[in-house]
């Protein structure tokens, strides 16, 4: 059995990905962390959990993940996944981050685009783009783990065979790409209350939105040639 250790185990990423591995035959989940949640059991805060697990969330230790844990999935909003990688990476665990820390390969356009200080060179250079439709033999020698976001996922997936095979006109892409509110994460925000947005729509940061450039990294490989969207 793999030993598998979820950090940010509270948020809805990291709660559906505790359901995912408690199911899994290979998988053997020994560790979740939550800073909110600290000291309670998984199934207090989510009730689905009762009777299926007594795991209690623990504070963030690097040192004691790489002890119990093969595998750790990061779970934290982008900027934070960084230093804790290169703690379990050097440790020889394998980090599968569900962040935005390791997924654009350039530095400098990271930077633009977070406002957050990049990997180092040589951690990045680690990192492998988690899409096993376009990278499933990296990903299986891979340490490191970018997990691909929401948008990109769905637009590469469709655009992908069209511009591998230059199908389309690749000046000419439009992505309009629609996601549900729980997108915008647990955290108690007014424009994700339920009497803001039921049976509503809106759009936001068109034109503008932190993941094209993943899209136009992983489309440009394929296409072999530059791609702005």
């Amino acid at each position: 059995m793999i030993k598998v250790g979820i950090v940010g185990a509270t948020g809805y990423t990291g709660a559906e990905l505790v359901r995912l591995l408690l199911g899994h035959p290979q998988a053997e989940l020994v560790a979740v962390t939550s800073r909110s949640y600290q000291g309670q059991k998984l199934s207090s805060i989510f009730p689905n959990f009762l009777g299926v697990t007594d795991l209690v969330c623990t504070g963030l230790d690097p040192a004691e993940l790489a002890r119990e844990c093969d595998v750790v999935f990061v779970a934290l909003p982008h900027g934070h996944s960084v230093a804790l990688a290169e703690i379990l990476v050097a440790a020889g665990k394998k980090v599968v981050d569900l962040g935005a820390d390791f997924r654009l390969q350039d530095r400098e356009i990271y930077g633009q685009w977070y406002q957050e200080e990049p990997a180092a060179a040589e951690l990045l250079s680690q990192a492998v783009y988690g899409l096993p439709e376009l990278h499933r033999e990296k990903i299986r020698e891979a340490n490191l783990i970018a997990n691909p976001g929401c948008y990109p996922t769905s637009s590469i997936l469709a655009l992908a065979p069209l511009v591998k095979e230059k199908l389309i006109d690749l000046s000419s892409m439009i992505i309009d790409a629609k996601s549900g509110v729980s997108g915008a994460g647990r955290s108690v925000a007014l424009g994700s209350h339920y009497a803001e947005v039921n049976e509503s729509f809106k759009a936001y940061k068109v034109a503008n939105h932190r993941h094209t450039p993943e899209i136009e990294q992983e489309l440009s490989g394929l296409a072999g040639q530059d791609i702005r969207l």
